[in-house]
């Protein structure tokens, strides 16, 4: 199973994250701790973290209230890195970058951020570390704690979804979404979610 962490004050305001590191908000925390209360049914193994602080803060909240061992920690869970776009809303980014956010919307492959990462860095990351945690969910139930274009991403390359449904699914903080392989167990939503512009 993936889960994307809580909100946080950026996500809230609709900035753009990436690599950065905003911690969770009150609001990020109660997004944590329904995502716990869903999970109770599930028997859970392992918890692995992307390593910002926003995903080990909803980590640690799933571990205390699910009385798991401490999460594994896991670079290749980080988000997309954004570059200059960064902290910025998106009517900012507008105005320095009208086209490339245009090619953001339309085309996302064919885009760099400025001083960031491509979708194929991530792409990368992905299918360097999907193989690995399909083997290991084949013994014991995994729950990856990461970013919301990880999760595009993942859902695309596991083929549970096409690379033109990249912009339709929506990820709200403290959602689940089950994979095509040994990562697929039922996924109950918390009964209220707080949706964000995500970024």
């Amino acid at each position: 199973m993936l889960a994307r962490h809580g909100q946080t004050a950026w996500s809230h305001d609709g900035r753009y994250q990436g690599q950065s590191d905003p911690p969770l908000s009150a609001a990020g925390m109660l997004d944590a701790e329904a995502l716990a209360a869903s999970l109770r049914r599930v028997s859970l193994g392992v918890i692995v973290s992307s390593p910002l602080q926003r995903a080990r803060q909803t980590a640690a909240i799933l571990v205390r209230m699910l009385g798991l061992t401490e999460a594994e920690i896991d670079p290749d869970l980080t988000e997309i890195s954004y570059g200059a776009w960064e902290g910025l809303t998106q009517p900012v980014v507008k105005r320095y970058w009208p086209d490339l956010l245009r090619a953001w919307k339309r085309a996302p492959e064919t885009v760099h951020f400025p001083g960031g990462e491509a979708l194929s860095d991530m792409q990368s990351r992905i299918r360097r570390c999907l193989p690995i945690y399909t083997a290991r969910a084949a013994r014991t139930p995994v729950l990856l704690i990461t970013h919301s274009i990880w999760i595009r991403l993942a859902l695309i390359e596991s083929r549970v979804l096409p690379p033109s449904d990249f912009r339709r699914l929506p990820i709200p903080t403290g959602s689940l979404h089950a994979l095509r392989t040994g990562f697929v167990h039922p996924c109950p939503q918390p009964k209220e979610q707080i949706s964000c512009v995500s970024q």
